[in-house]
């Protein structure tokens, strides 16, 4: 692949991936919303970091944001190799991403502060999991879309 088709393709991939992190947290505040299930990821990211707690709102959001746009620029570099139009490939994409770090809820929720003083509910329970499908899902097909449509012009 040429440097500039390989640049073009990230920048896609960072667009695609920026606005379906901003989905992810449209997908998030609805279903916080109807469970009240308090499995709020810009709590889990931002707890993660020493201190990160108290600016939740702030930290959390930049470290989604950075994540979705990582993935964003993963995914414009893999997408070729999956079948199907662009809101199903991000879709596989997305599933398949959540499917690969959620054993590492597993640990978090032993050792999360915010888990641990009670401002997040444990995850590896059935609503949280179902929660993560249902954000991942709208976070991947938004984005194969949206790169399709990048990749077209």
């Amino acid at each position: 692949m040429r440097t500039d088709e390989s640049t073009h393709r990230s920048a896609a991939g960072i667009v695609a991936g920026s606005l379906a992190g901003l989905a992810f947290l449209i997908a998030m505040a609805l279903d916080l919303a109807l469970t009240r299930y308090k499995s709020n990821d810009l709590r889990l990211l931002s707890g993660m970091v020493p201190g990160g707690g108290r600016l939740w709102p702030i930290l959390g959001t930049a470290m989604h944001m950075f994540n979705g746009a990582l993935l964003g620029a993963v995914y414009a570099h893999i997408e070729d190799r999956f079948p199907g139009p662009g809101w199903l490939k991000g879709t596989v994409f997305g599933l398949a991403e959540n499917m690969v770090l959620w054993p590492i809820i597993t640990v978090l929720d032993r050792i999360h502060p915010e888990i641990k003083r009670g401002t997040l509910q444990p995850f590896n329970r059935f609503v949280p999991f179902m929660q993560e499908i249902f954000r991942h899902i709208v976070y991947g097909a938004v984005l194969g879309w949206v790169y399709e449509q990048l990749r077209k012009k």
